[in-house]
């Protein structure tokens, strides 16, 4: 039965109700296309194919160089998000979606979490923790959640974002043996300025001298608040240098899919 209507079996379901999605078991990429061209689509896909073989879920690469050219060219926005799942089941869907625009920067609300070992540096369709991290974030008057580890109050990401922190010019990046998912903005981001890593305890930001939330959607955006911990003016020479540094990086990425790489 959806929403309602009794569908048979014979009749066709319209929403592909396998295990992948029944019980959160696929992988998934989100990427941004600006001007119906997207952004690191390699780099995507060799990420996808990393899940796939972290859940034994196997990934046709070149179908889904196909079906991502066909895609662009149908999205009803020229530039937007899209979403690439695949389920347990077989099924490849692709999925167009908004993004949120922060000018003026955001604002984040700091969640205890933990991470899920069997699921280190796989992006999975079992996001219902980050969800509420980020409906709480929501809750509280925030634009989005800071995840840090319960035990030790260590920095991890946002739910569907990478964070990183200022120190001087240098741009600091949680590890990625805290569990953190190996984000593409990241690495572009750590291609486009100095930058390290190393474990910082959420409490310390109060120190730092700027931060940022960064993601395929989203770019690079500096933050002004975390509740409770630290604030951070956006408005700092630097602190605007280097968004300005990083977001020109990150754009000069787009580049057409590659049929036959």
């Amino acid at each position: 039965m959806l929403n309602g209507t009794l569908v048979r079996d014979s009749e066709g379901v319209p929403v592909p109700l396998d295990d992948g999605l029944v019980r959160g078991d696929g992988v998934f990429e989100g990427l941004r296309f600006y001007d119906r061209v997207p952004r690191t689509p390699e780099l995507h896909l060799a990420r996808l194919v990393r899940s796939g073989a972290g859940t034994g879920i196997p990934v046709d690469v070149d179908r889904l160089r196909r079906e991502m050219a066909s895609f662009a060219d149908a999205t009803t926005n020229a530039t937007c998000g899209v979403r690439l799942i695949l389920t347990r089941g077989g099924h490849v869907i692709w999925r167009e979606e908004p993004f949120a625009v922060y000018p003026d920067g955001e604002s984040l609300y700091p969640v205890a979490n933990r991470v899920t070992p069997l699921l280190v540096g796989v992006k999975t369709l079992s996001y219902a923790a980050n969800m509420r991290a980020l409906r709480m974030a929501k809750e509280a008057g925030a634009d989005d959640a800071l995840c840090y580890r319960v035990d030790d109050r260590v920095i991890l990401e946002g739910p569907t974002t990478a964070f990183g922190w200022m120190e001087g010019d240098t741009l600091v990046f949680p590890p990625l043996d805290t569990g953190v998912l190996d984000s593409i903005t990241r690495r572009l981001a750590m291609e486009a300025v100095p930058s390290t890593t190393r474990e910082m305890a959420i409490d310390d930001l109060a120190s730092v001298d700027g931060a940022f939330l960064m993601s395929s959607y989203q770019e690079f955006v500096p933050v002004h608040t975390v509740q409770g911990i630290a604030t951070f003016d956006i408005s700092a020479p630097a602190v605007q240098q280097m968004a300005a540094t990083v977001n020109a990086h990150i754009r000069r990425q787009v580049a057409p899919v590659t049929m036959t790489a």
